[in-house]
């Protein structure tokens, strides 16, 4: 089955386009949660030559979808230093889905997000074009997270595999096992092949989506995007924000303490850079704000009591500058706002919370919203 778009209603489907992309590069770094946007030119460009070849790429709504519909999410898998090295070709999107098709028997009607942030909020756009489909306002994260099964498809119940994946080297690998094992072994193939790959995962019809997606998430990107393109006050962008994406304002100050450490190795193996950054509030009896990160940020304490947690993402904003600040940009001395921004409800459920909460990644507290229960 093939959706035609024109068939839709117009309230329910828009176009991305290449002139859609700087907004949409601009926006999902609200939702790196301070990762940053640094290397991702390539990506950019690889994103932007597919739309400019293959026109702009239907953007639907999932409930408008025909229940039956077939999906499947696209998304990068590996470390971010190889994407910067060598970013896809274009070839790749093709083969991971194809790969996937034959393993399914279907071929997809739409293609969804795994994760609107960072490089996978440009990915999904490049596999649309490629393959000639729409693509889905959903995603499953609605931030960075590290592992493939720390979704809110699953969940929603849907499986992580049958899942097929595409190498710049043009090696394909098609994975059927438990999602709780697919992350390990699909990242034993990810380094033997570069480091990166492409990835086609979660098949799942429309119907099954409903009950697990994150929905309008492509859109809030580009939204959000838009606002911070023409940024010309801080009081009106923080404003904006909250509007566009529930942001709230957590602190401000000046960064005064930046540590990195070691690379983290236990017993869930999550890819980690931990770091800590310290902001002294502004006033004389301005509190102290620690944020610590393992690549992204996770968790804001205040004076020693947790402020907010993964699930929600919290990022940094320069005062000043008038924009997000990657963890790789952060300096001793900037003027900082700490920004949360809720996660999906799904998220905040006692298994979204095991799944992606603050535990989940080593801290032994609650998150706010669990209210000092353990």
């Amino acid at each position: 089955m093939r959706i035609n778009p024109d068939r839709l209603t117009a309230d329910s489907v828009q176009a991305i386009s290449a002139q859609d992309v700087p907004a949409m590069v601009a926006g999902n770094q609200l939702l790196c949660s301070a990762m940053g946007a640094a290397g991702v030119d390539g990506v950019t460009l690889c994103v932007t030559q597919l739309l400019r070849k293959h026109g702009p790429v239907p953007l639907l709504d999932l409930a408008s979808l025909p229940t039956e519909a077939m999906c499947a999410a696209v998304g990068a898998v590996g470390g971010f230093a190889p994407l910067i090295e060598l970013p896809p070709f274009g070839d790749e999107f093709t083969l991971a889905v194809r790969a996937l098709e034959e393993r399914v028997g279907r071929r997809l009607d739409a293609i969804v997000s795994l994760n609107a942030a960072g490089p996978n909020a440009l990915f999904p756009i490049a596999a649309a074009a490629a393959l000639g489909l729409p693509l889905v306002d959903c995603d499953g994260m609605g931030r960075i997270l590290p592992l493939i099964h720390q979704t809110t498809y699953a969940l929603g119940g849907l499986p992580v595999t049958p899942l097929a994946g595409a190498s710049q080297s043009g090696d394909v690998v098609v994975l059927d096992t438990r999602s709780e094992r697919a992350d390990r072994l699909l990242r034993g193939v990810v380094d033997a092949s570069g480091g990166f790959m492409i990835c086609a995962l979660y098949p799942a019809t429309a119907g099954e989506l409903r009950n697990a997606a994150i929905t309008g998430s492509t859109s809030r990107i580009l939204r959000a995007g838009r606002l911070l393109a023409t940024a010309s006050g801080r009081s009106s962008t923080l404003a904006g924000l909250a509007h566009t994406m529930g942001a709230r304002l957590l602190a401000s100050g000046r960064i005064s303490e930046l540590c990195h450490s070691n690379p983290s190795v236990g017993t869930r193996h999550y890819p980690s850079m931990p770091t800590s950054i310290v902001v002294d509030e502004y006033g004389r009896a301005g509190r102290t704000i620690r944020l610590e990160a393992q690549n992204e940020l996770l968790l804001a304490l205040i004076d020693g009591a947790v402020a907010a947690a993964v699930p929600d993402i919290l990022c940094l904003f320069d005062r000043q500058k008038l924009r997000l600040v990657g963890l790789e940009g952060v300096i001793v001395g900037d003027h900082v706002d700490v920004l949360v921004i809720p996660a999906a409800p799904m998220w905040h459920s006692s298994r979204g919370l095991a799944v992606a909460g603050p535990r989940a990644f080593g801290f032994p507290v609650c998150h706010p919203r669990e209210g000092g229960r353990r």
